[in-house]
């Protein structure tokens, strides 16, 4: 035996748990694949590992050289058992990556369903369908997909975060996505139109606009809401409220403007007011670091909270007596000091 070996150049080694090692395939069935791994005996991949593997092992043949990682060093059989799970994980990350370039629709099944949207699986690698991508009865009701195959577009993937996101409405409506995509294009900025409010978040609002017959929706930005200081859009605005807006920017993403559509009312604010002007407004605001005095429509000061005594308790809605300090017309910018009508406790 020794002299056989000698002349064949075959080496048999002994194995660990863990041990990664290169087989060439030798065979494949429905339920297992044999690989010659240079050992005692032949390696197996079979039951969970073969099962997770499927969409890997399908693209192989005989002969082609793979890795494998050592599970047991011998089975049942005097078999050594393999795990092909780096190799196939390997090729699903790849795949999923492709399909997403290439825009493929694929299957998946729903594996259940949250606030957010939908779980599902593909390859074995979980994946996650937003309401934002599903359509019409899916949106009002992910639960009744658990449990079923839909047809999804991927849109991203990120192996490093296990990430894998997908859209149904991107198949469901395709010829819709297409249309709005079509008319997008075709906006442009100063355009007028008067549209809804469809959903208000911390950072502004999104509205919709109709045109040639088609909807689409643009975000209309914290600070593109009003000319005057805005902290929350819910203070001023509510989902359904219908407003006019102007197209300020496009490429893809509609950024829309409530305010621009309106008068600048800082335009002549310098020649208006004066450094050192006593004015009368109303607290419009109040925050960690001072008030918000609004002296007209969409002209408001700041009074710093460093220049208010600490015995002087403002509130929202009070009448209130200030001096102007700096005025910058560019940044929309007001200074103010408060007018003492009293002594502050402590003055000398």
């Amino acid at each position: 035996m020794e002299e056989l070996l000698a002349k064949t150049g075959y080496a048999p080694r002994g194995l660990r748990r863990g041990q990664e090692v290169t087989g060439t395939v030798i065979s494949i069935s429905s339920k297992s694949l044999v690989l010659d791994i240079g050992a005692k005996s032949e390696g197996l991949v079979i039951e969970s590992e073969f099962d997770m593997a499927k969409p890997f092992i399908k693209t192989l043949s005989a002969g082609d050289e793979i890795q494998a990682t050592v599970i047991t060093p011998e089975g049942e059989g005097g078999h050594v058992l393999l795990s092909l799970r780096q190799s196939a994980q390997d090729f699903v990350w790849k795949t999923l990556e492709e399909k997403r370039e290439s825009g493929e629709e694929v299957e998946v099944k729903v594996e259940g369903a949250t606030r957010g949207g939908l779980t599902t699986s593909l390859y074995g690698i979980g994946g996650f369908a937003p309401t934002s991508h599903l359509s019409g009865d899916l949106a009002d009701n992910p639960q009744s997909a658990v449990g079923r195959n839909l047809q999804v577009k991927i849109i991203e993937v990120d192996r490093e975060k296990q990430r894998l996101v997908m859209s149904e409405k991107a198949v469901s409506q395709k010829e819709f996505l297409a249309k709005q995509k079509e008319v997008l294009g075709g906006i442009k900025p100063g355009e007028k139109f008067v549209g809804r409010v469809t959903k208000v978040i911390n950072f502004g609002v999104f509205v919709e606009i109709v045109k040639d017959g088609t909807p689409v929706e643009g975000l209309v930005h914290l600070s593109e809401i009003a000319w005057n200081k805005i902290i929350n859009p819910s203070e001023v605005l509510a989902e359904g409220d219908e407003v006019e807006v102007v197209v300020i920017g496009g490429d893809g993403k509609l950024a829309l403007s409530i305010k621009q559509t309106q008068g600048d009312p800082w335009v002549g604010v310098v020649g208006k007011y004066h450094k050192d002007d006593q004015i009368t407004g109303t607290v419009a605001k109040i925050g960690d670091f001072g008030a918000f005095v609004e002296l007209e429509p969409g002209i408001q000061g700041l009074l710093s909270s460093a220049k208010i005594p600490t015995e002087r308790k403002l509130t929202e809605g009070e009448g209130v007596k200030a001096f102007i300090e700096d005025i910058d017309e560019k940044s929309h910018k007001l200074s103010l000091g408060l007018v003492l009508t009293s002594v502050p406790v402590g003055y000398r």
